[in-house]
């Protein structure tokens, strides 16, 4: 699936959204989920399961035995909600040999969060302006991993 800057800067922060980031950004991957629970057949579908996770067989071993297996049912780490999750995106891009900035705007009541993410050039940079700092994290270390 091709995503596009407006799609990722229209989603909202929760299990979809941290589900893009263990893809794009922690290298998990999508296999078929099971096609059977332990006595009938059952719903099918992909499923997001992390890189220590090698096999389906062996990420099958790890799902509820009975019912359908919803594509995060292995993400619950919060990256987009909880900022020591986020933090961990942070340390990502950095190993990439991306700048990270994050700054807080106040404004009376209103608190804006901006992440700036560029990779040697200043002529890329990206820029995400979200009401938290978790989430301005995730939708610019989309958009910098994208290409966006």
């Amino acid at each position: 699936m091709t995503l596009t800057r407006e799609e990722i800067l229209a989603k909202e922060p929760g299990e979809e959204l941290d589900a893009l980031i263990a893809e794009h950004i922690f290298g998990w991957r999508s296999i078929k989920g099971p096609k059977f629970d332990y006595d009938d057949p059952c719903e099918s579908n992909d499923v997001i399961v992390p890189p220590t996770i090698t096999s389906a067989e062996e990420a099958f071993r790890y799902m509820q035995p009975k019912g359908e297996i919803p594509f995060a049912y292995f993400v619950n780490r919060g990256w987009s909600t909880d900022i020591s999750s986020a933090w961990e995106v942070v340390e990502n891009i950095i190993s990439r040999n991306m700048d990270v900035k994050i700054y807080c705007e106040s404004m009376k009541m209103n608190k804006l969060f901006d992440c700036v993410i560029h990779e040697g050039d200043v002529d890329k940079v990206v820029v995400s302006m979200q009401s938290t700092a978790p989430e301005a994290i995730c939708k610019a270390a989309l958009l910098a991993v994208l290409n966006l």
